[in-house]
């Protein structure tokens, strides 16, 4: 095995779809009741949203990371692939609801790569310590945070990277 394809997680995108129509069923619940008419819209809309999420994610099945022998690319944002070796150090948070997995590289590896994030407090105090952050969501992946940033650790301190890809 040559490269790890890691795609958007189709299991949670159905608990997504199916607790969509648990908000449904509250949603019109609340709006047969009396004076209780605006918290029922508010259901209803959240739960459209839900479930254009959960049939979006279901159906979205392009790769989101993607780890070889020479790097990892993440293909929403970043979208280039980066090396093992420019990546100083790496690991995940928890951040507004949202998991994420932070990888630190030297500001001057590609710097057209190297875009501000919109945690623009962060891309301010990194600047300072001479290092880029690259913050990739991993919220919906099929891999978990703490799983993924292992496999990412593992890859930076391994001499033969292929025997790594193999292990997953």
């Amino acid at each position: 095995m040559e490269r790890v394809i890691i795609y958007k997680s189709q299991k949670k995108a159905l608990i997504i779809t199916v607790s969509s129509f648990v908000v449904a069923l509250a949603g019109y619940w609340l709006l047969q009741q009396e004076g209780k008419e605006v918290i029922g819209w508010c259901l209803t809309i959240v739960w459209i949203l839900m479930l254009l999420l959960g049939v979006g994610t279901f159906l979205d099945r392009k790769p989101k990371i993607i780890l070889t022998g020479r790097g990892i690319t993440e293909t929403t944002s970043i979208r280039e692939e980066i090396e093992w070796d420019a990546i100083l150090q790496v690991d995940e948070f928890f951040y507004r609801g949202q998991h994420f997995i932070r990888l630190l590289v030297d500001r001057n590896y590609k710097p057209e790569l190297l875009v501000p994030t919109w945690f623009y407090r962060f891309d301010r105090m990194y600047a300072q310590q001479g290092v880029k952050a690259l913050f990739i969501r991993v919220s919906l992946l099929d891999m978990g945070p703490m799983r993924l940033a292992g496999i990412i650790r593992r890859m930076m301190k391994s001499e033969n990277r292929q025997e790594v890809l193999e292990s997953i």
